[in-house]
């Protein structure tokens, strides 16, 4: 495709939705996962980068764009035959191999990691042959919390080798699989400064055309995003890296009494009574803080019953109001 062609398609997209139904003659389009030619051309276009580098090259999408462009090019991907000249088979997971020296001088580095614990797209063994045991190295045969732990590992990596003032570019998706909806943007590492954020609409998505078990509270996921992310300098690694944290409300010094107390009524099976909610609380921090934490409880049921949250049913005896 001509490059003037290319810029004056482009041209026509002024804000951070980015939308390209048409793929572009770029890539392979058998290749399951692969992104629109179009978004790698955009950024390339919008932060007038010359070199580009890229971490899971996959289809030979991002090569060809560059080759249209005329801009520098080099990548890498975990496929041991990778299907352009430009990709080099490496594992970014491997701190002993070097990154390609076209790393150091890359102005945009661009990231469409594969999306762990979808398992209906298969890179090993489905994209490509897994001759010597690498499936136990590709992200997307990873469950989730490994996943995006080596998600996370590959963006450090291409940020480390930029210069300053370079871009990295990552697109991930919002995923829902076994009955879990997970962002990949929530739980991304972000290096450096986190310079734009876009969202990327999907078209022609295999997802539209299946029927999804379920009380139908979820949506159709239309949407993948970009995290657009600066190095302001050469020496400095700051980053944010997501991470859970989980916790009892009764151990938690966050939650007030009023929180703790119908947390318990509501989980309490059964009759409710002071004792359920003692027996409950005992032992846990909200109770090792108060000497007199029993008396707190009571005070704080004859709160909730006043505020019509519960119902007194007798004695020392509630049950939760009626929703």
């Amino acid at each position: 495709m001509k490059k003037e062609d290319i810029i004056k398609e482009l041209e026509q997209h002024r804000d951070t939705v980015l939308s390209f139904p048409n793929r572009g003659p770029w890539g392979d389009s058998r290749y399951r996962g692969n992104c629109s030619g179009w978004i790698p051309a955009y950024f390339i276009h919008k932060y007038n980068a010359c070199n580009i580098a890229e971490v899971f090259a996959g289809s030979g999408t991002t090569y060809d764009v560059c080759r249209d462009m005329g801009v520098s090019y080099i990548g890498i991907d975990l496929n041991p035959k990778p299907l352009r000249d430009g990709i080099i088979s490496m594992d970014i997971l491997d701190d002993a191999i070097e990154l390609p020296d076209g790393f150091y001088n890359a102005d945009m580095v661009f990231l469409h990691p594969p999306y762990p614990s979808i398992h209906d797209i298969r890179y090993a063994d489905g994209m490509w042959k897994d001759t010597d045991g690498r499936a136990s190295r590709d992200i997307q045969e990873m469950p989730w919390e490994k996943g995006m732990q080596c998600v996370n590992h590959a963006v450090l990596r291409a940020y480390n080798a930029m210069p300053s003032g370079a871009y990295e570019v990552c697109l991930v998706g919002e995923i829902r699989s076994k009955g879990q909806y997970r962002s990949m943007m929530q739980n991304l590492a972000i290096p450096g400064i986190l310079h734009q954020t876009f969202i990327k609409l999907q078209h022609n998505t295999v997802s539209r055309n299946r029927t999804y078990s379920g009380k139908g509270d979820y949506a159709l996921t239309g949407h993948e995003m970009i995290a657009v992310i600066k190095k302001p300098s050469g020496y400095e690694l700051a980053y944010v890296m997501p991470k859970r944290y989980s916790k009892d409300i009764r151990d938690c010094s966050m939650a007030t009494w009023k929180d703790v107390v119908m947390a318990v009524v509501r989980n309490i099976k059964g009759e409710v009574t002071n004792e359920a909610v003692y027996n409950a609380i005992e032992g846990h921090k909200r109770a090792d803080s108060n000497a007199d934490w029993k008396a707190k409880v009571r005070q704080t049921l004859q709160f909730l019953e006043k505020a019509g949250l519960i119902w007194r049913m007798g004695i020392g005896k509630y049950a939760l109001a009626a929703a």
